[in-house]
């Protein structure tokens, strides 16, 4: 839900309550009340199991570091040598970049759906972040979207679904260029040209069972608890399908369609506002 900050002065509200028959769906007030609180009970479900994969699945991260097998100087060298390579040489786009926050992925009723594809396959260049979960990989996109920010390029930062804190992907437009996190549930299979880097390089081995027991445990109990949420949005979509079931037949869709071309004609007018204001 987006409110709007500035009704009429910038934002614009259109409110399809204008086109529907308020007696119709009065006369069925009883059942969308209850169908509407079914609703928001499931999807408080969901977001308990996302909450406790979010949990375990740091605790799966925190293994490598508590265990003291993580190499930061190895590491911190990884960093600078990809910095390097994809920044030597290259000049500065503008003084003031501007990143893009937006979401690849997401945890919809079907499961996680991920169009990373569309996203970065038609670009020339793409660097494959491999490695397990804790072993530094959000860590190294993040510091090239920094390098990239302080050398002047605009960035498309892409984050994760259960975790928005995290920066998953990114993307630098002015290099035709992405890093990208290969990592459950978005694995990337790279392509002819594209560079793999493996954060695994810089961490030795845990070879205690009774550690790697305790790790694995709790990567399963994050997926059951992902299964467990995408179970409980399911349900809620097709009780979310039955309230739609009461609106449709009393919703005046030619009116709404007629609707629908204003404020496309709106937008297409603004649109050719700003090209003619930059344009002079």
């Amino acid at each position: 839900m987006v409110d709007p900050k500035n009704p009429g002065a910038v934002d614009e509200i259109v409110h399809l309550g204008d086109h529907w028959n308020e007696e119709g769906l009065r006369a069925h007030k009883k059942e969308i009340l209850a169908l509407n609180q079914e609703i928001g009970r499931l999807f408080k479900r969901a977001y308990s199991y996302l909450a406790a994969a979010h949990i375990f699945l740091e605790e799966v991260r925190s293994y490598y570091r508590e265990t003291g097998a993580f190499n930061v100087g190895a590491f911190d060298k990884l960093s600078l040598d990809l910095t390097h390579e994809i920044f030597a040489g290259r000049e500065r786009q503008t003084d003031n970049p501007r990143a893009r926050h937006l979401f690849a992925t997401a945890i919809t009723p079907d499961g996680t759906v991920s169009y990373l594809d569309t996203i970065v396959g038609h670009l020339k260049k793409r660097y494959i972040i491999n490695g397990d979960d804790g072993t530094g990989k959000t860590t190294l996109v993040r510091r090239v979207m920094d390098a990239a920010l302080m050398r002047g390029f605009d960035v498309e930062a892409y984050h994760c679904a259960l975790d928005p804190s995290r920066i998953e992907h990114l993307v630098i437009p002015g290099l035709d260029l992405a890093v990208v996190n290969s990592v459950e549930p978005h694995y990337y299979k790279p392509h002819n040209g594209d560079t793999v880097i493996d954060t695994m390089t810089c961490v030795r081995p845990v070879t205690s069972e009774a550690l790697q027991a305790e790790r694995d445990t709790a990567r399963e109990l994050y997926r059951r608890c992902m299964e467990e949420a995408v179970e409980f949005i399911y349900r809620a979509k097709k009780v979310h399908d039955e309230v739609e079931a009461y609106y449709i037949p009393n919703m005046n869709f030619q009116d709404i369609e007629a609707r629908r071309q204003k404020v496309l004609a709106r937008i297409l007018e603004l649109a050719q506002e700003v090209n003619g204001k930059q344009g002079s």
